[in-house]
């Protein structure tokens, strides 16, 4: 399903949550006005018939990622309104980035392939009639080409083969993609956590209900609780990459859960929108 769509779906289905409908009422209305993915939505009522929760249920149709997460700590926090529009509101963040990016390389890859068509017909179109000379750096220029398109169609199909955890590990040893992926988890940790004080509960629980949703949260919540659980101070504790300094030293400075989760909501908000 397109992120396009992920996102319609978190955002409408959010609006139709808070008003007061129920999640039959919002799969069948999704049924109606997203009718082209009818059975997607009718999977997910099947398995939810079924006794499978929410979380599981979208899982199984291999949506974005940010959405199983924000769904399983809604089962916590308890406000899935607002964990379909934190959501939706991501995907919205990356669906007009994508649309930015294809924008801003639209020129170079239509420059780039002019000039490939240019010289593809005047090496094999213009000089055979011309019964001039082939330069060799010309072969050269195109055998490398062909071997970049290999090497590069290769590339993709080995990532397709590899699981989302292998992804994530490869992704992280990239220099430009890290600082990317470290301020994506540092969204999740901070909204998460904003949502859980809210609820009255404390960023102890917090950090034991990430070790359940595995991945590079899980283990953030992991290593959290095994500092605790050694006598470090919360301080301490929070000194991950994936926990902002900002964050850790609010939720260290012994205000009330109103204000921590307030202050944290904000820093959440400047985080998903810097670029």
């Amino acid at each position: 399903m397109p992120l396009v769509i992920q996102e319609r779906f978190c955002r409408q289905s959010a609006a139709l949550i808070a008003a007061g409908f129920s999640l039959p009422d919002v799969f069948a209305y999704l049924r109606v006005s997203l009718p082209k993915y009818r059975p997607i939505w009718e999977r997910i009522e099947t398995d939810l018939a079924s006794g499978i929760g929410l979380p599981e249920a979208v899982g199984h149709q291999a949506l974005a990622p940010i959405l199983f997460q924000q769904l399983q700590l809604a089962q916590v926090h308890g406000d899935l309104a607002k964990a379909l529009a934190v959501a939706g509101d991501y995907l919205g963040l990356r669906v007009r980035n994508r649309q930015r990016i294809g924008q801003l390389l639209i020129y170079p890859l239509v420059l780039l392939g002019m000039l490939v068509t240019l010289q593809v017909v005047v090496v094999f179109g213009v000089l055979p009639a011309l019964a001039l000379p082939q330069s060799h750096l010309v072969h050269t220029q195109l055998m490398t080409m062909g071997g970049g398109l290999a090497a590069g169609l290769l590339i993709w199909l080995g990532w397709h083969r590899l699981t989302l955890a292998q992804r994530l590990q490869l992704l992280q040893r990239l220099p430009g993609v890290r600082g990317v992926m470290q301020v994506y988890y540092q969204f999740q940790f901070t909204a998460g956590a904003a949502h859980f004080l809210l609820a009255g509960a404390e960023i102890a629980d917090f950090c034991r209900h990430l070790i359940t949703v595995g991945g590079p949260l899980g283990d953030l919540g992991a290593r959290i609780q095994q500092k605790i659980q050694q006598g470090a101070e919360l301080a301490d504790a929070l000194h991950e990459a994936f926990v902002p300094p900002e964050v850790a030293r609010l939720l260290t400075m012994g205000q009330t859960h109103h204000l921590v989760a307030t202050g944290l909501k904000l820093f959440g908000e400047q985080l998903f929108l810097q670029p």
